[in-house]
């Protein structure tokens, strides 16, 4: 069954009728009866489970969309092969098995896409690369489209964390209507309808760096006074998560980008679950990281033992919690904490001593579950004598003087009310503290959100890593983000299942494994399968004519013109695309058959199935030898 969305006039007139459900009635949180239970553990460190609200979605998308799903995607890359060619009969078997009265519910590869880092480039390259992967794009047949559709989880921080929360509360359009809208610029503004990322405004600094931005700026502080008003403290995360609604949030058009207005406010990450295509679960399991700054940290920032924890270039200790917001949950599986408060009641917190729980909506707004997630402005220290250098600097003077006599927070951090005061103490680092200082979700260095991916729970098999961070000085992947999540991995045994990877960026960058797709965990059956696309080199196609790279602009860069953001997502496209392996292709073994190879492939052991024929060609051709 094919998945076909309605048209994109049509989809925001479901929205219009969708709003109240969506839409919190303010902007600011406000206070609600709290349930009996507001935290859930996750459970002891190697049996932990699932929310049953997250169980029930996969379950019903896996039953109900999935097979349909995998079906459409095999036709497409059965569409691809070119004359002779043939896949092993496992293939067709796994991804459109026949139901017999023995197989009721056929066991299907459960995929999950990790989106990286890496501002707007990592944006518009997961834009670039995940139009090759949907099957909704007939324009440039792939082999590899209807991927998209087949995922079970898709997770983002940062850059990738705006481009997950802009598809999925946009009610999951095309690629290039979520980037390019294709409705009437001269309607108002609406929280129903996306303008698109509007990248030709500058995300921070809309009249350029010599301009006058007061006014903008003025507007954005102002829009934070409901927050204030109830009671929450307001730092520089608050501002920068209005500044990027106005680009990946529902509510603005580009003649009103500079006005003070809704933007957005009031649409809810835990709203998003009354999206129609959430609701018909047509969209893959939506999942946001954050990191958290230890309290020791804030307490002492030349603390030499958590300083001695930060990989070097990044902000945030390796042993911290990795948080994850979802539709359902939010909070961490790591063992010093394994709790999870319901999203919808993010900025809640539990009984204390004397003081009784307290409870509230309306703190989780989608754009500043995306602003805590690219929140990078702690790596600025914008709370000491560099106050006034970065360009958020005259922003946090604007929040000071009109929101004086705060509570005691980081300013440069989110300020999230504890939900999880009193848990773990002793383990959990935060457990006394009435908040909890969340940053930008790669601080730690991992900036592919492959953690929520390798929960155990969740049981993944197959992961595609699409990385685009700035590892280099020209801009381009060296394979950090893999290297660092085995590293972190490997703290906790094997509660975090990951492959085996190279120790060094250097192997990455020198055995071309940042320019070309490549496969890690080939021969390691009891760990996901993870498919390595990478912004690492230009096109093959760019190569041959010997022309520089498009897509390695820096993260600095905070404005896309049209044209630009068009040409980086085809060069993302063309990347996502090539297709190169280690040795010569044999006919057939092109990219979109090697992928839909390694689709199957935990599949395929667990039936005790050997490779055979392209497929073992394909293995041999993109996995990676082990070699340093």
């Amino acid at each position: 069954m094919c998945i076909t969305l309605l048209p994109m006039f049509l989809r925001n007139l479901t929205l219009v009728l969708l709003l109240p459900l969506l839409v919190i009635a303010q902007n600011a949180p406000v206070k609600v009866a709290c349930p009996r239970n507001l935290v859930r553990s996750a459970g002891p460190a190697f049996r932990q489970s699932l929310s049953a609200e997250e169980t029930a979605y996969v379950s019903t998308r896996t039953e109900k969309v999935l097979p349909g799903a995998w079906k459409d995607y095999l036709g497409s890359v059965t569409a691809a092969l070119p004359h002779g060619a043939s896949l092993p009969a496992y293939v067709s078997d796994i991804l459109a098995p026949r139901r017999s009265r023995s197989i009721q519910k056929p066991e299907l590869p459960k995929l999950g896409i990790a989106l990286s880092g890496g501002g707007l480039r990592a944006a518009y390259f997961a834009a670039g690369v995940l139009t090759s992967l949907d099957g909704r794009n007939k324009t440039h047949p792939t082999g590899t489209n209807g991927v998209l559709q087949a995922a079970t989880y898709l997770a983002g921080l940062s850059g990738g964390g705006w481009f997950t929360t802009a598809l999925i509360q946009a009610n999951f359009p095309t690629i290039p209507e979520l980037v390019f809208p294709t409705a009437d610029p001269s309607l108002p503004a609406s929280n129903s309808r996306f303008g698109g990322f509007l990248n030709g405004v500058d995300l921070v600094l809309p009249a350029g760096p010599t301009g006058n931005n007061t006014g903008y700026f003025e507007a954005v502080v102002a829009e934070l006074s409901g927050k204030h008003a109830a009671g929450f403290p307001v730092t520089i995360t608050d501002a920068w998560s209005r500044e990027i609604a106005r680009h990946f949030v529902n509510g603005t058009t580009a003649s009103d980008i500079l006005e003070e207005g809704t933007h957005g406010s009031g649409i809810l990450f835990s709203g998003i679950q009354n999206v129609p295509t959430i609701k018909s679960h047509s969209q893959p399991f939506p999942i946001i990281l954050l990191n958290a700054i230890p309290p020791a940290l804030t307490a002492n920032p030349n603390n030499s033992k958590e300083l001695a924890d930060i990989i070097p270039g990044n902000d945030v200790p390796v042993g911290s919690e990795v948080w994850e917001v979802n539709l359902f949950e939010t909070g961490s599986w790591d063992p010093s904490l394994g709790s999870f408060i319901p999203t919808r009641l993010l900025g809640s917190t539990p009984a204390s001593g004397k003081k009784a729980a307290q409870c509230v909506v309306g703190f989780d707004q989608a754009s500043y579950i995306a602003g805590i997630s690219s929140n990078v402005w702690n790596g600025q220290n914008l709370t000491t004598n560099s106050l006034g250098r970065g360009p958020e600097g005259p922003v946090l003077q604007l929040i000071q003087a009109e929101f004086p006599g705060q509570a005691p927070v980081r300013m440069d951090a989110a300020a999230v009310p504890n939900p999880f005061k009193g848990i773990n103490p002793g383990a959990f680092s935060s457990s006394s503290e009435s908040f909890v200082a969340l940053v930008d979700g790669g601080s730690n260095g991992e900036v592919c959100p492959l953690q929520p991916l390798i929960v155990r729970a969740r049981g993944v098999d197959t992961i595609i890593a699409i990385d685009a961070p700035a590892d280099r000085p020209d801009s381009f992947s060296n394979g950090s983000d893999l290297i660092n999540t085995a590293s972190r991995a490997a703290r906790f045994g094997s509660l975090y299942p990951f492959p085996k990877v190279p120790s060094s960026p250097d192997t990455f960058v020198n055995q071309g494994l940042t320019s070309r797709p490549t496969f890690f965990g080939c021969d390691e059956p009891n760990v996901p399968l993870v498919i390595y696309i990478a912004n690492g080199a230009p096109s093959a196609q760019r190569r041959a004519l010997g022309l520089p790279g498009i897509t390695n602009v820096p993260t600095g860069i905070t404005a896309y013109s049209p044209e630009l953001a068009q040409s980086f997502m085809d060069e993302a496209f063309a990347i996502a695309t090539q297709g190169l392996g280690n040795n010569v292709t044999v006919p057939g073994a092109q990219w979109s058959t090697c992928l839909a190879c390694a689709l199957v492939d935990r599949s395929r052991d667990r039936r005790r199935i050997a490779r055979e024929g392209l497929c073992s060609t394909c293995f041999a051709n993109f996995c990676w030898d082990g070699k340093e």
